[in-house]
């Protein structure tokens, strides 16, 4: 709680003043009218009932207002983001941290883009700063964990996304458990997960890598031509950004593994 009552002070600091003035005059109004309500006969609340309701509704919407330019920043980030225009999406968020009117959603989708980047000592650093304002948001404990994952840290990895899972990801978040379990050598745990998730709606290039594993651990098919195809080019490309690291070069090994069984087919 004093984590989100630090964002939201910090938050107001950066507003128009007055914005601040306004939102100021709507939270007394609340608080003389809320107590009004707890002190006047019943026969007479519903003025000031209404009145509470009201300085509610205009504190939200200040807030809102107060808000909107980084609102408006973070939402043509994440729209970079997801054009793949990372480089352009670290400048807006960079800028949004600069100035003080970073959040947990911004500094989370910050990490993500430095992870996409290749630069991984800066993503697991902004992750925490999110973590600070959020210790149990599924967002950036997820994030958290695929960083970990990515740099060969996979007993981080595991405790980091079993958290996000904990704490409210989406059930297809699994698969990541999966993987960093097989990549430290919990091979029976990753096939029990991959097992449950293998029927789960999720995108093709998680499914290949699920069948896949499945494939060398569990004496599953391995999976078809097709599948390998429509998804390895993801695989190629992860592995091609983080050649450097210990799960990139894992990674890589497995590429070499469904391109034999491609060409075999």
């Amino acid at each position: 709680m004093g984590r989100i009552t630090a964002g939201l002070v910090k938050s107001f600091r950066n507003w128009e003043r007055s914005t601040q003035i306004a939102f100021i005059v709507a939270f007394i109004l609340f608080l003389v009218a809320f107590l009004l309500v707890l002190i006047v006969p019943i026969t007479d609340r519903q003025p000031f009932l209404i009145g509470t309701i009201g300085s509610l509704f205009a504190m939200q919407l200040i807030f809102m207002w107060g808000n909107r330019n980084m609102v408006t920043s973070f939402t043509a980030a994440q729209r970079l983001y997801l054009q793949e225009d990372f480089q352009s999406a670290r400048l807006l968020l960079e800028k949004l941290d600069e100035e003080g009117k970073s959040d947990v959603r911004s500094l989370t989708l910050l990490a993500n883009t430095y992870r996409q980047l290749g630069l991984l000592d800066q993503s697991e650093e902004f992750v925490k700063k999110a973590l600070d304002f959020s210790p149990f948001n599924h967002f950036p404990l997820y994030s958290f964990g695929r960083t970990l994952l990515i740099k060969g840290d996979y007993a981080g990895a595991i405790t980091a996304i079993q958290q996000a899972l904990d704490a409210g990801a989406p059930q297809i978040v699994r698969f990541d458990l999966a993987e960093a379990l097989y990549r430290a050598g919990h091979v029976d745990d990753a096939v029990i997960i991959l097992r449950e998730i293998l029927n789960l709606e999720q995108e093709l290039f998680r499914l290949l890598m699920t069948e896949y594993l499945l494939y060398r651990v569990a004496a599953s098919p391995a999976p078809s031509p097709h599948k390998i195809e429509a998804g390895i080019i993801y695989w190629r490309e992860l592995s091609a950004r983080f050649q450097h690291t210990p799960y990139g070069q894992a990674l890589s090994a497995d590429i070499a593994v469904m391109q034999d069984l491609l060409e075999a087919s």
